[in-house]
């Protein structure tokens, strides 16, 4: 009988000390993913910071293109920058002759 608990005592102690780079593994783990995840989560941050900021120069050029291509404000950059003048409108006469 002694030599069984003997040998159910060896067995727990080897268990028990082989548990401890498992546990240690664990917990390396647990760490190194919880960094992994604050660092992915600041980097997306930024990006979505960046996202509105881009959004906000799009909407920009957006609005000062159409602003660029209103009708009026073309005829105004023709006349300053090119030169071209608006033509006078054509008058024509059209005679109808009854018999």
């Amino acid at each position: 009988m002694r030599h069984s608990e003997t040998g159910r005592e060896i067995l727990k102690t080897i268990l028990y000390i082989g548990m401890v780079p498992i546990v240690a593994a664990l917990l390396f783990l647990y760490v190194w993913l919880g960094e992994e995840v604050r660092t992915s989560a600041v980097k997306l941050d930024s990006l979505k910071t960046r996202e509105i900021k881009l959004r906000g120069e799009y909407n920009l050029v957006l609005s000062e293109r159409n602003r660029l291509h209103r009708p009026d404000n073309l005829s105004k950059l023709a006349r300053e920058n090119l030169g071209l003048i608006q033509p006078n409108p054509e008058t024509r006469e059209i005679r109808v002759r009854l018999k």
